[in-house]
């Protein structure tokens, strides 16, 4: 075993440790703990996952397509009365999402397609909430799916989170060797005799699941930097799909809960603090590499 090999296992474990000081520190603050825990396990996870499948054009349709259908939902559910919100904004996420993973399915080029859809998605998005905001009540819903703000989750929302993070980690990693190979090359995985649009189906799936959960969590401006960060910032240190996956997650998870304790402290947003403490752990790694 190398030296860099037994530098990235030290680095996991300082980071669990690490980890582990900050849940211990915000221990009475259980209920925002889980959900940065589960926010982070989410989207350390699909982060690499896009990473190897190389879909980061696809990160920003989602984030769009999210920020659509939650708003959309407010009025239907409103209106129909069938169906809650949650229900309603997964079924136009994931629709929006097998749309654009349609397109490039049939030949379209994975920007222009992605292109197409986020303008449609931000245009639509304009329209309903401008709908919302002169015919419902619900502004504070607004501002917490643009900006994001776990402070205001309730229990309810902590268990539909939870499972959501629970469902999307085991199935990545329960498929993540297959998706590996898809993402090397798609032609000898599909001659090897994997369902390639199976595992096609189930990464547009989580995407557009995960995305629409968590954005009352992190907010629709920062779900990009979220989806992209962790495992870029795994890439530039480990060799193997394995180890990227297990930083991802390590860094995401200290990132979300450090961003909670200092956003805490000088009362500010959890998830802008998140987002910087990525940026800086990015240029720091880099700087490092150099």
């Amino acid at each position: 075993m190398n030296v860099k090999d037994n530098g990235i296992k030290l680095l996991t474990l300082l980071l669990i440790a690490v980890i582990s000081f900050l849940i211990f520190l915000m221990r009475m603050y259980l209920r925002w703990v889980l959900v940065m825990v589960a926010a982070s396990v989410t989207y350390g996870t699909l982060s690499c996952l896009i990473s190897v499948r190389k879909l980061y054009f696809l990160s920003a349709a989602s984030s769009h397509g999210a920020l659509l259908a939650v708003v959309a939902a407010i009025p239907l559910s409103v209106t129909l009365g069938t169906i809650g919100e949650y229900y309603w904004a997964i079924l136009i996420g994931l629709a929006l999402t097998y749309g654009v993973g349609y397109m490039i399915s049939k030949g379209g080029d994975p920007d222009v397609s992605t292109a197409v859809f986020v303008s449609m998605e931000a245009s639509a998005s304009v329209v309903a909430m401008y709908l919302v905001l002169t015919r419902y009540s619900v502004f504070t819903d607004l501002w917490a799916i643009i900006l994001g703000d776990p402070l205001l989750t309730t229990w309810p929302d902590v268990y539909y989170i939870l499972t959501i993070a629970t469902i999307t980690a085991l199935t990545i990693i329960l498929t993540f060797r297959e998706q590996v190979c898809i993402g090397l090359e798609r032609d000898c995985a599909t001659l090897s005799r994997i369902n390639v649009g199976f595992y096609d189906w189930i990464t547009y799936t989580l995407l557009g699941i995960a995305t629409i959960a968590l954005i009352r969590v992190v907010g629709f401006v920062l779900e990009h930097v979220l989806l992209l960060l962790p495992a870029t910032i795994a890439n530039s240190v480990c060799k193997s799909s394995g180890e990227t996956l297990m930083l991802s997650v390590s860094v995401s998870l200290i990132a979300s809960l450090t961003g909670l304790y200092l956003a805490l402290l000088i009362d500010q947003s959890p998830s802008g603090i998140t987002g910087l403490i990525l940026f800086f752990t990015y240029l720091i790694t880099m700087l490092i590499r150099r």
